[in-house]
């Protein structure tokens, strides 16, 4: 554990100015509030730095001691200027992103982001995908990736606990998961779609969402092996992707 009494140290410059930063070139993700940092230190993630309050440390130092390779206390005067906002919390962290996972290690149910690029619908989707057992996330080139900082904290750190692949053209991983036994559905509200009451979701399924304006690519729907739609009234049009995303995900726990 490390004190420092000033910002102007070169072993903080990853947190410095936070909100201009994306460190993913890097392999890095910054982890904040302490719910975000305790999932990413509870992990089988590498927590390079945690940066903490004196008071947050005293409180929580159990929890945080042997789990990162450096530990920093740092007043939270000091701590605001650094990162240039105001915070309501005491602790972030630095997080090594591991490298993504093949297909082949993906588990049975899996949620695929198609040019969804909203870092608030990818990290509330990667929450609610977790919450209803499907660990694994595909994310296109298209969409962003669940380890931004922002995805990450609105995924209140279930990030770290997902298994995730990146896809380069998702009609050929969608071939790839038809070929290792799984159904891949679109979520589509077109001719042909099943309503989804009416529709049970096999053991191993793929759900793909689409992006927040325009829905899916054509022909990622086309190489889809069945299409769902959610039945809502004619007052609505659609709804927003991480409203629709919760209520497939929802669907796969009932009975």
């Amino acid at each position: 554990m490390i004190k420092l009494d000033t910002i102007d140290d070169s072993r903080l410059d990853e947190f410095r100015n936070i909100k201009d930063k994306n460190l993913l070139p890097q392999n890095l993700v910054v982890a904040e509030s302490p719910k975000v940092v305790m999932k990413a230190l509870n992990s089988n993630f590498q927590v390079l730095k945690v940066l903490a309050t004196p008071e947050f440390y005293s409180e929580n130092k159990d929890l945080i001691d042997g789990k990162a390779e450096n530990i920093f206390i740092i007043e939270k005067s000091h701590l605001e200027s650094l990162v240039a906002h105001k915070l309501h919390h005491g602790i972030m962290a630095l997080v090594r992103v591991p490298d993504l996972v093949k297909l082949e290690e993906l588990g049975n149910r899996v949620l695929i982001f198609n040019g969804v690029t909203s870092p608030e619908n990818v990290g509330t989707m990667t929450r609610a995908a977790m919450a209803f057992g499907f660990d694994s996330i595909i994310y296109d080139y298209k969409s962003a990736s669940p380890f931004l900082r922002r995805c990450a904290r609105v995924s209140m750190g279930n990030v770290f606990e997902a298994t995730i692949h990146k896809s380069d053209y998702l009609p050929r991983t969608i071939s790839k998961l038809q070929d290792d036994g799984y159904t891949v559905a679109a979520t589509a509200n077109e001719e042909g779609a099943f309503n989804l009451p009416d529709y049970k979701y096999p053991e191993k399924f793929c759900l793909i969402i689409g992006n927040e304006g325009n829905g899916m690519d054509r022909e990622v729907i086309d190489a889809c092996d069945v299409k769902l739609s959610i039945p809502i009234t004619n007052y609505v049009a659609h709804l927003n992707a991480a409203s629709a995303a919760s209520i497939f995900l929802y669907h796969s726990v009932l009975k």
